[in-house]
């Protein structure tokens, strides 16, 4: 949380004078104030900082889903449920389901800093806010549900040993694996606020060999790249969302890979079938009714590692069930190209088709 919190709150004069004054004095009630009001600020303004520190305040999914019984949901209040997900209209931290709605936006924001005035103070978890020692929840043993659909994924060694292996640790080079106005088909557009960049976003999760869960931040750096897509006329879904993970190993990135894979798998996730890429890659759908709105939404997810690079699509359906299969084959195609374009030391060239 404190990389989080820090890294966001630091893009602002108010935001690092906020950090400063807790530094000095934790326990002084107007340091405290000053940066429950900053952060208050940061999440109204950005709803991304505002799902990511909510996921990371839940924490990595338990070893055994707990088992729980069907709960009913009222709009605008606060669910006991299953799985661990964010979406578009619902935020699900483990058992916890947040409806999207304005009134639930407030309530979250006004925890989330609540909380983190906690932490300030030394009452949750000590001052580690400030400290930066937040390593989360170990997991020994904790995997991805064995009935899950991707828990157990096709897959192919590179046959490239991790030293030798090329990685991308330059932004610039790193988004040109995103794909630019010039490789869309005809109609679609970048989304507003695309592409961004981040050096090493705190909520990502990897999963180890032996089950271990951790921060993939804390293995090292990692550029998370990732941009928004517009479909042009006659789709009936409503956005792609590409996201590229650029590892400063192939070890670490497939540990990041598995984090992905069982992110995906969460909420009654169903196997897709689509062609295999670079070294292991799988893809789910999602589709359920928002809690309390009667609308409906469907996702499609699809992750994919080359060598040292994680690259995750989304194709989301806002209001209805159509899955977007073929803008989620096309996207991942194309963007697995271009990061082992990016690999290889070439400029990414490879363009979507639909």
């Amino acid at each position: 949380m404190s990389d989080l919190v820090r890294a966001r709150l630091g893009t602002s004069e108010d935001g690092r004078a906020a950090l400063d004054g807790v530094s000095v004095d934790p326990a002084d009630p107007s340091a405290v104030r000053g940066l429950q009001e900053a952060i208050r600020e940061a999440l109204a303004a950005d709803p991304d900082f505002q799902t990511r520190l909510a996921v990371v305040l839940a924490g990595p999914p338990p070893d055994v889903p707990p088992v729980h019984a069907v709960s009913p949901q009222y709009t605008g209040s606060i669910i006991i449920g299953g799985g661990s997900k964010v979406r578009n209209s619902q935020i699900s931290l483990g058992p916890l389901t947040i409806t999207n709605t304005r009134v639930t936006r407030a309530s979250l924001t006004g925890i989330a800093a609540l909380l983190v005035a906690l932490l300030a103070l030394g009452l949750y978890r000590g001052v580690q806010l400030l400290t930066g020692n937040d390593s989360p929840r170990s997991a020994a043993g904790a995997s991805p549900d064995p009935k899950s659909p991707t828990a157990t994924p096709s897959r192919s060694a590179s046959g490239t040993s991790d030293d030798a292996a090329p990685v991308v640790r330059d932004a610039a080079k790193g988004q040109q694996i995103l794909p630019d106005a010039a490789s869309l088909p005809q109609g679609w557009a970048i989304a507003s606020g695309s592409p961004t960049t981040e050096q090493c976003n705190s909520s990502r999760v990897g999963i180890s060999k032996g089950g271990q869960w951790h921060y993939i931040c804390k293995t090292g750096p990692v550029l998370d790249l990732q941009s928004g897509y517009d479909p042009g006329p006659g789709v009936s879904y409503n956005k792609v969302h590409v996201e590229v993970l650029a590892y400063p190993s192939v070890a670490a990135a497939a540990e990041g890979f598995v984090g992905v894979e069982a992110e995906n798998a969460r909420n009654e996730a169903k196997q897709v079938t689509l062609p295999s890429y670079c070294d292991e890659s799988s893809a789910v759908t999602t589709s359920g009714i928002v809690p309390g709105l009667g609308f409906q939404i469907s996702d499609a997810f699809a992750v994919v590692r080359c060598g040292s690079i994680v690259v995750r699509v989304i194709v989301s359906d806002d209001n209805g069930s159509t899955l977007g299969l073929d803008a989620l084959n096309a996207f991942t195609r194309t963007v697995t190209a271009r990061a082992q374009q990016a690999l290889d030391g070439k400029t990414p060239t490879a363009a979507v088709e639909l």
